[in-house]
This record gives structure tokens, sequence and C-alpha cells, in this order.
């Protein structure tokens, strides 16, 4: 139930009623019934041609998908007048911002019966398609002999279509407020692509190799995509048998995704921090933590973007693969990924927080914010607050929705080594460990904005590092494998401080009882192990969704073939 005001208890409540399986008419009363159907087909022909130089495929696919789903939800208003009865006039006495009811508590603190219960509810209906429709046709072959060898090369010709609907049920869209505490979204579309694209294989020495690839691109559809040419330069060294040192080159296109185009306007309800009315009381934002005056919920609405560009990008890579003695190997690779028009939604949060950064000129660590800037007229325009009345200044409606940001980039280092050992009495030994570590990131979300570097941000909730090691054992016909994972710190949810590395280990047991069947135990996190706690973190489940919330998990697992 929303929050009330109630004059038998002279406070604002916020009620939470669980009912038990008795009420709702048996465990399986309450269940979503998902009816999903999924259809792929392929067909394709191969050959050759010039006395078996060149080879060509030609592949032929379409798949379709569809998905009902039943959910129980209550009506909103049944719920009202059950529980809380009619709205009683005026306005409580602390903030004037809550309705006034006299909540019911014969029927809120007693068992009621199922046809109560289904008197209070209804079902939700949802109903999706999407399908894909693709040809390609692949020709590869040695176009001539260079004085290193072949020139090998391949092009691809590519036609598809895609189209989606999604029907929500009416009563969840926006501006309704016919089901308690859900709203949808509906949507559909369609897009044609076209693509054509080679590569080449160019042998430059004994000890040298190039690759050159192109590749172009035609959209079809609504958006702002239209077309874009894309290639990718790479080189491979080998200066000696047991090391290769290569880099590479490569441009990127990308559309966006179709839901970001066509999803029809949706509306949501989420619980927000107000952070603006918070600082600008003069309260930091530890010390608004739990206060209902600036922790409610709000609505918000979505809604697809039809002017949406492509994102495109340019990475490079440099790196080499050392075979140091037999069985060990050492692999170490930098990388830099630059993105133009990224699409994404932007979060409520993000919103929040940035509209009390502009509104007040600073940040929460007192650094200038420029309010005159496109990027704050753009948040500040996003948040709608009531004006006047007793709701002066509280949020009314917060808008979002997918952008083409102007810039990302990532910059970083992926490593690994390897190890195995061969023995005939006691199997075979294999060790891996492998690192990946961010050395910069930057963002800027608005053109002519600064190109900010947010790796060390506190308001950054990527991991900067992590670690991956596996020690593997096989015997026979038994294998066992242990995996661990180290995540490395994250900022805590008040920008206070940083929260310790995590790290989760998982188990592998397989046995090959005969050539037809194969059984293996899994473990996912074996020690059980929760995410690390965050103190200044107030909302269930208390930690930030980086982490997973599930503990321990074990699979059986058997293989048949024939």
């Amino acid at each position: 139930m929303p929050l009330f005001y109630d004059p038998n208890f002279g406070s604002i409540l916020d009620g939470q009623r669980i009912f038990t399986p008795n009420e709702t008419g048996g465990v399986n009363a309450q269940r979503t019934i998902y009816n999903e159907q999924a259809m792929d087909f392929a067909a394709g022909l191969r050959g050759s041609f010039a006395d078996d130089r060149y080879s060509w495929d030609l592949v032929l696919s379409h798949s379709r998908y569809e998905t009902d789903s039943d959910r129980p939800r209550f009506l909103a208003q049944a719920l009202t007048d059950f529980f809380l009865g009619p709205q009683l006039p005026g306005a409580d006495p602390f903030f004037g911002a809550y309705p006034v009811y006299e909540l019911n508590q014969d029927r809120y603190f007693n068992p009621i019966t199922p046809a109560e219960f289904n008197a209070l509810s209804t079902i939700v209906k949802t109903r999706a398609d999407s399908s894909a429709t693709n040809a390609q046709f692949v020709v590869s072959g040695d176009l001539f002999e260079l004085p290193a060898g072949p020139l090998a090369f391949a092009a691809v010709l590519e036609m598809g279509t895609q189209e989606y609907e999604l029907n929500a049920d009416p009563r969840i869209l926006p501006g309704q407020n016919i089901i308690y505490n859900l709203t949808g979204t509906g949507g559909g579309g369609e897009r044609d692509r076209y693509a054509f694209g080679t590569e080449f294989a160019i042998p430059l020495h004994d000890t040298f190799k190039a690759t050159l690839a192109a590749r172009y691109d035609l959209y079809d559809d609504i958006t702002q995509v239209d077309d874009a040419f894309t290639w990718n330069a790479g080189l491979e060294w080998r200066p000696l048998d047991n090391l290769l040192i290569r880099g590479a080159y490569s441009t990127s296109f990308r559309a966006p995704d179709m839901h970001f185009v066509f999803a029809d306007e949706s509306g949501f309800f989420s619980g927000i921090f107000d952070e603006y009315t918070c600082r600008n009381a003069g309260f930091t934002v530890t010390q608004c933590g739990n206060q209902a005056a600036y922790n409610y919920t709000a609505f918000g609405v979505r809604q697809g973007n039809p002017n949406l560009e492509e994102e495109e990008g340019q990475s490079y890579t440099f790196g080499f693969v050392w075979d140091v003695v037999d069985n060990l190997s050492l692999t170490v690779d930098y990388y830099k990924v630059e993105l133009e028009g990224v699409v994404g939604d932007i979060s409520s949060a993000y919103i929040l927080q940035n509209e009390a950064d502009c509104r007040l000129g600073v940040d929460r660590q007192g650094n200038p914010v420029d309010g005159s800037s496109t990027f704050c007229q753009f948040i500040i325009s996003s948040v709608i607050r009531t004006v006047g009345g007793p709701n002066d200044g509280r949020i009314e409606q917060v808008n979002r929705g997918p952008i083409n940001r102007s810039y990302l980039s990532n910059e970083g280092i992926d490593a690994s080594l390897r190890y195995t050992i061969d023995t005939d009495r006691w199997g075979n030994f294999g060790f891996q460990l492998g690192w990946s570590h961010v050395l910069d990131q930057k963002f800027a979300e608005f053109q002519g904005e600064p190109r900010d570097s947010y790796r060390d941000d506190l308001t950054n909730f990527d991991f900067r590092s992590r670690m991956r090691g596996s020690v593997s054992w096989e015997y026979k016909d038994l294998d066992v494998t242990v995996f661990g994972t180290r995540y490395g710190s994250l900022p805590n949810w008040a920008e206070t401080g940083r929260i310790a590395p995590y790290h989760v280990y998982n188990l592998n047991v397989g046995y090959e009882f005969t050539e037809n069947f194969r059984a293996s135990l899994i473990v996912n996190n074996v020690l059980d192990k929760l995410a690390p706690k965050d103190d200044t973190y107030f909302t269930y489940p208390f930690f930030w969704r980086a982490y997973s919330p599930i503990g321990r998990e074990v699979f059986v697992q058997a293989e048949f073939t024939w």
C-alpha cells in the first residue's frame, strides 16, 4: 500500500501485508504462468568452383519466438478500499504530502478468506512475439601466391529482416492506475538490413603476417541510422618460435536495439532518493538515509526514441603470447576501446543525483558544477516537481529513456597464465590464472562536454579489477575442477569509502560411466558467501546489484548420447 497518514496512530504508515497460502487458495494459486514457443529453421548449400580453388556457402535461416504470460496482481482501488476504506479529508500534519486513511486493523491483522483475496486480484496478460529472417552467402579461397605464401580471402553478403510486437495488458499502461504497483509497455516495429564484407590474410614474411578486413552495412528503418563503413587491420610477428607479438586497429558500428527505438510509453513506480531536497536542507546524503521526507516512491515515464543514431567506435589492441617452457604459456594484451553515440538509458538515480549537483552548483564533494550547461538543462527538465500546495517541491515524475551518449572509453590490460602437467600415474593437472585490470575510463554525456576520467569516481560501481583462477585434475574417467574469482573493491553507496574485495569459488566434478553416459556435480559459490556488507546502503538486499544475491547452488547434470 502507498504511504498514508493514519490519525489513529498519529503517524505516517507504510503498510506491508504478507498473505499465506491458506488465504490465497493454495500454494499454486498465485503462480505466474509462462507459455513460450520457439522455432528455428536453417537450410544451406555449399560447393566449390574454379577446380576447387574457391569454396562457397549459402545459408537461409528463419527464427520465431512467441511468449504469453499470465501474472496475478492486485487491483489498486479494490486493495485500498478493502484495507483502508475511503480517503478522509485534509492533509497529514507532518509534510502535507500523504493521503489520510484509517487502517482497517481487523482486516489487516487477521486472516482473510480465499474468496476475499480473489476479489482483490486479477490476471495481467502480456503477449509478445518476434521473428528474424536472414540470408548469408560466403565465398573464400586463395587468390594468388606471394613470396611468403598464398594470399587468402573471404567475402560475405548478408540480407536480413527483423520485427517484433509487444502487447501489454492495457490496464498497466501509463496513466491507467488500475493494477496495484505495476505498469508496463508495448511496442513494435521492423527493420531491414544489408551488408557486404571482405577479409584478407596477407603473408608478408615467414615471421610476419597481416590481416585486413572491411565491411559495409545498410539499415532501413525509421531511425537516423543509414549506412556505415568499418574496417580492421592487424599484424602478427613471430621473432622466435615460442613468441608471438600482435596488434590490431579496428572501427565499429552498431545500430540501436529495436526496443530502444520502438518502445511505447511506459510507466514505472520506483523508490527514489530526493537528493536535491536533502542537500538543499543542509544535510549530507548519509544523514538523509532513512528519512521519509527524502525517500519515497515516485512515478517515472520511459519511451523509445526513433531519432537515435548508430553507435560508432574504434579500438586498439597490442600484446604477446609467450610459450615460456613446455606446457607453460603467458598471454598479455593491452586494449583501448572508444565509442561515440553509445545508446543507453539514464537511470533515475543518476538523474536525481545530477539534478542536485546542477541546482546547487556543486557535487557531493564540493566541486563546482555548471548549472547552465546543456547537460544540466537536460537533467533538470527530466525531473517534474509539484508547484504549490501541500506537496510543493515534491518529485511528481521522472522522465527517462534512451539517448546517444557523446563518448565512452575503456582502457585496460588482460593477462592469463596457463600451465599443464601430464603424468602417467596420477593423471593430468591444469592450472590457469587470469587477470583483468581497468587502467582508465572516460565519459561525456553530451557533445562539447569534457571527457572526464571516472575510473576512480565514487559513483562508479564497475569493478576495476578481476582475477580468475582454476585448478583441474583429470584421471581416467574422472575430472575435477575448482574455479575461483576475485572481484575488486567498489565504493560504498554513501561514497565515503570502498568495500573490500569479494571472492567466490565454484566446483565441478564429472565422471564418464560409459561412452554414452556422463554425469556431473556442479556447485556454485561453494562457501555460500554473500556479498560484502555495505552499511550505507539502506534498501533490500543492502548491497549494489553488481553482486549476486544467490548463495550456494547445487546442480546434477546427466548427459546421454547415442
